[in-house]
């Protein structure tokens, strides 16, 4: 059998070569997407951390002209719950809540004071704690919650 050209070959080997460049490239570029790098997320004002006191993101507002921060959580619990206390820290000093007391799906607006004074523009970062109980049957059960609420002020 005889062989007129190698262009094959060459073909092969062009695949071969520039292949691996594009994998790589477009492995690079899932990595940072999965990151958060190219989408939304990184100016939008997010929660993280909370397990059964969820806050509503759409609902935080961190307010430049009053240095507040005021978010909605929602009983994230089958039951009733009384919040017994809050906690703020990072850009924000003290935390206030409107309803301590919440059944299971209700919701309650909590306002975080004594924040620093921050520009339209400018990001937060606010670790909350929650301390709750719970009763169960004839028991008392205490638990708390934590996380924290990022983003940029406006």
């Amino acid at each position: 059998m005889k062989f007129y050209g190698r262009k094959g070959q060459g073909a092969l080997e062009y695949m071969q070569t520039y292949g691996w460049a594009i994998l790589a490239v477009l492995i690079v570029g899932i990595v940072l997407w999965q990151l958060g790098a190219f989408g939304q997320h990184s100016t939008v004002n997010r929660a993280t951390g909370f397990a059964k006191i969820k806050v509503l993101e759409p609902s935080i507002r961190y307010d430049s002209t009053t240095d507040n921060l005021t978010f909605r959580i929602i009983n994230g619990e089958s039951m009733h719950i009384r919040i017994e206390g809050s906690t703020a820290g990072g850009d924000c000093n003290e935390s206030d809540i409107s309803n301590p007391s919440l059944d299971g799906g209700q919701t309650s607006i909590v306002t975080c004071t004594g924040c620093t004074d921050l520009d339209a523009g400018e990001s937060f970062d606010v670790p909350v704690s929650f301390y709750y109980r719970i009763k169960i049957a004839s028991d008392i059960i205490h638990r708390n919650d934590t996380g924290h609420i990022i983003g940029i002020a406006e």
